[in-house]
This record gives structure tokens, C-alpha cells and sequence, in this order.
């Protein structure tokens, strides 16, 4: 019994105020009259063709997995809308070797310099509407660093394929750790 005391005090001395919410409950949204949610086809405004594929796949899964809220196939099905934009998706160099430390050795020249690392960029903007009335919005912008494949030497090399294969595997991952950050300001209270 002492313990089961002991442990009493010490989850409620230690819970600073917070409370565990059942999976029923979403306070803005019912605010706003909101359960179900149409997502739009997300927006591209870059040159990068298919990235808003990543973002609208992630953004369904965020959506799927928010207490409160199911997402529909048809506006008229829902109490409101999310529209989405991509509005930046690219790849910058972060990391530089001197093509003559590559293998196989002194093929390339000690002036050229080769990436070793890219970091891919995503940014995109989203909105809850209802009615023609924005409830929310929000921009983010999220990178991560990926590796760069600088072998040298080799013609018809499949090098430039695979740095685009890494990219988009890249832009996916951003894409879902974003959906962290517009969870977490969707779902926020006042």
C-alpha cells in the first residue's frame, strides 16, 4: 500500500500540469466544428516534377494519425478544407572533397573540387479552411543533409543517377519530419 502511495505522489508531483488526452480529443478542432478534413492536391511552385507527390502522401499520414480528425475523398464530405503549396524543393552542396582524394588516385585534378554531401530543402505552406474562412496556417521549411556519390574517373557513370535517387529519397524524409512541425501546429491550443 506504502508503495502504491508513494507512486501516487510521484505521478502527480511530477506531471507540471500535463494531462493525457484520450484520442477523442481535438479542442480546436471542435472549436471550429471540425472532424473531417479534405486535403487538396498539394500545389508545386517549384521546377522539381513529383515532389508534391511526397508532401500530399505525407500530409495523409499526418492527417490519419491526428486524434480527432479523419480525412475524406470529397469537399463535400467536410467540415473544411487543408490546402497545400510546395514552394521550394532543392538541393544545395555542403560538403566538397578535392576530386585528386577520390578513387582510384590521382585521376582528377588537386583544383577540381567534387560534393560529398548534399542537403536537400523543402518548403512549403498549408491552410484549414472552412467556408472560404482560413482557420490556420502555417509555413515551414525543413533540410537534411544527404551523402553525394563523387566517384570520378568512370565514363558513363551512374553517379548523377544516384545522387537523384538520393535526393528524392531525401525530399520524402523531409517531407515527413515537417509533418511533425504542421502537426504540432494544428493540433496546438490557444
Amino acid at each position: 500500500m506504502l508503495c502504491f502511495i508513494q507512486g501516487m505522489f510521484l505521478i502527480t508531483s511530477s506531471s507540471c500540469g500535463y494531462a493525457l488526452r484520450t484520442s477523442k480529443d481535438a479542442p480546436r478542432f471542435s472549436q471550429w466544428g471540425v472532424r473531417r478534413v479534405y486535403i487538396r492536391p498539394i500545389q508545386n511552385e517549384t521546377f522539381r516534377a513529383g515532389v508534391e507527390n511526397s508532401v500530399y502522401t505525407q500530409t495523409v499520414r499526418m492527417l490519419s494519425s491526428t486524434p480527432g480528425l479523419r480525412s475524406v475523398n470529397s469537399p463535400e464530405d467536410a467540415d473544411a478544407e487543408l490546402v497545400g503549396t510546395v514552394s521550394l524543393a532543392q538541393r544545395t552542396v555542403s560538403g566538397e572533397t578535392k576530386a585528386s582524394d577520390l578513387n582510384p588516385k590521382n585521376l582528377g585534378s588537386p583544383l577540381l573540387l567534387v560534393a560529398s554531401e548534399y542537403t536537400a530543402s523543402l518548403a512549403c505552406s498549408f491552410a484549414l479552411t472552412q467556408k472560404g474562412k482560413i482557420l490556420w496556417s502555417g509555413e515551414f521549411r525543413r533540410s537534411r543533409p544527404f551523402p553525394a556519390n563523387s566517384q570520378v574517373g568512370a565514363l558513363g557513370s551512374t553517379g548523377a543517377l544516384i545522387n537523384e535517387s538520393e535526393f528524392e529519397r531525401a525530399l520524402g524524409e523531409v517531407a515527413a519530419d515537417m509533418m511533425v512541425d504542421v502537426r504540432s501546429s494544428l493540433t496546438q491550443d490557444f
